[in-house]
């Protein structure tokens, strides 16, 4: 469990290079960036039933790292994005931001239960995946 909290702290280091990436490529980029490294971290994930014990744990804290390191990448890009929108409404764009997030993430737990008691292993991996290609789509559309 221990091995799992340091894999999860990696994504921690995702901030600044996310901040030095966001102002040097975009934070549009880093948002396409961390949406495709979430579906491939999650994508990954379906492989761990096929893989000895050894190797699947490496491909869990691999993923998790991965995970950790993309929505921390994103929450630093949409940030960016949500500062630069309307500067004296800062607070207020930002607790739009997060209660949207939280929003996201208690009804992602929910359906990730659903997909747990129905599909198992491979219908949280599928879910995951195909909210992460949800997000990837949003973003490859247009800026505007």
């Amino acid at each position: 469990a221990g091995a799992f909290g340091l894999a999860g702290a990696a994504g921690a280091l995702a901030a600044p290079l996310a901040g030095r990436l966001a102002d040097r490529r975009g934070p549009i980029f880093v948002t396409r960036f961390a949406a495709a490294l979430a579906v491939l971290s999650f994508a990954l994930l379906a492989a761990e039933p096929l893989l000895p014990t050894a190797a699947a744990l490496a491909l869990i804290a691999l993923a998790a790292v991965g995970f950790d390191f993309a929505i921390q990448a994103s929450l630093v890009a949409h940030q960016t994005l949500v500062y630069s929108l309307e500067p004296e409404a800062r607070s207020r764009l930002n607790a739009l931001l997060f209660t949207t997030i939280f929003i996201g993430m208690a009804a992602g737990s929910a359906l990730g239960g659903l997909a747990l008691q129905h599909g198992g292993w491979l219908g949280v991996v599928a879910l995951a995946t195909v909210a992460a290609l949800g997000a990837l789509g949003l973003r490859l559309l247009p800026a505007r």
